[in-house]
């Protein structure tokens, strides 16, 4: 942000952390029949997963 770029390795530690909540929570909910819950954190929780591939990748560059 204004110029200045995140870390790589940080990115991806939050995306990783990130993903890994949100599915454990998905997990929670869809167990006790909450699924509209269970469905918005399980596609964030592939959304932070990708995230965290991508930055993966720019880490290898």
């Amino acid at each position: 942000m204004f110029g200045r770029r995140v870390p790589v390795q940080t990115v991806l530690l939050f995306s990783v952390l990130a993903a890994l909540v949100c599915g454990v929570l998905a997990v929670y909910f869809g167990l006790h029949h909450s699924w509209i819950a269970a469905l918005i954190l399980g596609v964030l929780a592939v959304w932070f997963a990708i995230d965290a591939l991508r930055a993966r990748s720019w880490k290898k560059k």
